[in-house]
Parts: structure tokens; C-alpha cells; sequence
């Protein structure tokens, strides 16, 4: 079988072809078919790169949004935790609140029920674990209910305050205190007068004690009088809030006028023995709605 080829030869003056090898059609075949071969290997491997720089790149941009979506995640429960225990401390405040002013917040409360039962806060952050969406919308409800739930906190609050103003203004005006330093010589009710034999009613309370002793407000209140009136002598009398006058006799000098305004344990009088007495001491009454009531249900201390 013939085979069939080229033969390369060298050519010298003077000397003729000198044959240097021969070429053989294999050897010019091989070199293209393995240069074909290339060609189509780098095409499937181009496919395949460029693929893979794809899925690289959604891969990172998944992992983006993955990290994002934890991000927030976390964001929100943070924040989640920290109105809850906002919506803690304020309710704590107000029992406290409610207990000084003996307020009722489940009477006071608006019809939506301050403090009813809400998500749970442990169930809501269980939640992380599922599909980030769903616990995104979770915890965005969950931040509105506490977010009426601080609300309606707020509005109780508001009204706890209210009433602890209004509780501290009557129990500053209420007269609580003892007027003066002593002793009780002669209590509230019937007795027999200190001038005879015949009874009487004593309408307040006789405090026993050395001439000049000073005399307090027991409560806060406006001066209505300070004059001298046949039986007491100087008396002072003062009205305070809630339908509430005090009147104190004997005195010997007063430190207030009328029209003015005093305070809780503000000096009002000196004790003496002017008018109708037997004696130095402080006569006190106590008025509810003008009608004369036991002085010792006011004196607390």
C-alpha cells in the first residue's frame, strides 16, 4: 500500500538534493484534529465557566439577602425586647401608682383591656427559626400590639397621675395633723360644763399645755377669720377643701390674717387663755359641711 507524503531535501551548489526527512500526511493530521479537539474542550469549558460565574454571583447575592434578612431579623426582636420591657416597666409604675391612690386599672382601663394577654414574647422569637418573611411579619405584629399596648399604658398612667394629684391635694388640705403639742384634758361629745353642774356638748377637743405654746395649721387651707368671739377669745378659724373648717380658741396671739393662705404645719397662733376658760390651753374643732364633728377622727399623728 502506497503511502503517501512529502520529502523535505536540502539543495548544494555543485552537489545536488540531498533528502533531509519526509513528511507523512499523519503528522499534518494529527496536529489539526488535535487542535480541533482543543477548540471544542475550551468551548464546553467556556460554557461552564460562565455558568459558574453565575451561580457565584447568585450565590453571593443570596447570601446578601440572607444576611440582610438576619439582620433585620435581629433588629426587630431586639427592639421587640426593648418595648416589652418598656410596656414592664411602665405597668409595674402603675401598680405601684394604683396602690398608693387605691386606683383600680382594670376599672379604669379602656375597653381594649390594658394589660391583656399578648403574644408571647418567647413563642415570637421561637419563630426565628422559620422562614424569615413569616417572622418578620410576626414580629411586626407583635411591635404593634405593644405599641397600643404602650398606648393604653400611657392614657392609664395619665390618669393614675391625675388621681395621685388629686389624692395628694386632699390629703394635703385634710386637717391630719395635731395643732399643738399636749395632752387631751377634755374630749368631743356631751360633758359637764367646767363653769356648773349643768351638761353640756363640747364640740371639739381641749389640748392642754404651757402658755404660748406655738400652734400649727393641721392642714393647708385660707384663713377665714381671726377675730374675738364671746366664749373663745382670739380664735382663728381656717376653711380648707372639701367642705372642711378648723377653729382654734383661746389664743393668746394669731400669726395669720384673713384672706391668707397656709400650709401644712405652717405656724398660725400662740396657745393662751383668752375668752370663757378655766385655764391655758387650745380649743379645736373640727367642721364637716358646718356641723361638728370628733377632731380625733382627722388627728393621725
Amino acid at each position: 500500500m502506497p503511502i503517501f507524503g512529502y520529502q523535505v531535501c536540502l539543495f548544494r551548489r555543485g552537489k545536488g538534493a540531498r533528502p533531509l526527512f519526509t513528511v507523512r500526511a499523519w503528522m499534518i493530521a494529527l496536529p489539526v484534529a488535535v487542535l480541533v479537539a482543543l477548540v471544542v474542550v475550551n468551548a464546553f469549558l467556556w460554557r461552564y465557566y460562565a455558568g459558574y460565574d453565575r451561580l457565584s454571583r447568585l450565590a453571593e447575592d443570596g447570601r446578601g439577602a440572607l444576611a440582610d434578612q438576619k439582620s433585620t431579623s435581629l433588629r426587630l426582636k431586639e427592639r421587640m425586647e426593648r418595648v416589652e420591657s418598656e410596656v414592664t416597666r411602665i405597668a409595674a409604675f402603675n401598680e405601684k401608682l394604683g396602690v398608693m391612690v387605691d386606683f383600680d386599672p382594670a376599672r379604669e382601663a379602656s375597653p381594649l383591656g390594658v394589660g391583656a394577654p399578648g403574644p408571647d414574647l418567647a413563642a415570637a422569637s421561637g419563630l426565628y427559626f422559620l422562614r424569615q418573611g413569616v417572622l418578620t411579619r410576626k414580629m411586626n405584629e407583635f411591635l404593634e400590639y405593644l405599641g397600643q399596648e404602650i398606648a393604653l399604658q400611657e392614657v392609664l398612667q395619665q390618669q393614675l397621675r391625675h388621681s395621685l394629684r388629686e389624692k395628694k391635694l386632699e390629703f394635703e388640705a385634710r386637717p391630719s395633723l395635731w395643732p399643738m403639742a399636749g395632752y387631751i384634758t377634755s374630749t368631743f361629745g356631751p360633758r359637764r360644763s367646767p363653769f356648773g353642774r349643768r351638761a353640756d356638748f363640747h364640740n371639739g377637743v381641749d389640748i392642754k399645755a404651757p402658755y404660748g405654746t406655738p400652734i400649727h395649721a393641721p392642714g393647708a387651707g385660707r384663713v377665714t377669720d381671726v377675730d374675738y368671739q364671746s366664749g373663745y377669745g382670739l380664735r382663728v378659724v381656717i376653711v380648707h377643701d372639701y367642705g372642711i373648717s378648723t377653729l382654734y380658741g383661746h389664743l393668746k396671739s394669731a400669726t395669720v390674717t384673713p384672706g391668707q393662705e397656709v400650709k401644712r404645719g405652717q405656724l398660725i397662733a400662740y396657745s393662751g387663755n383668752s375668752g370663757r376658760t378655766t385655764g391655758t390651753h387650745l380649743h379645736y374643732e373640727v367642721q364637716v359641711n358646718g356641723t361638728p364633728v370628733n377632731p380625733m377622727r382627722f388627728m393621725l399623728n
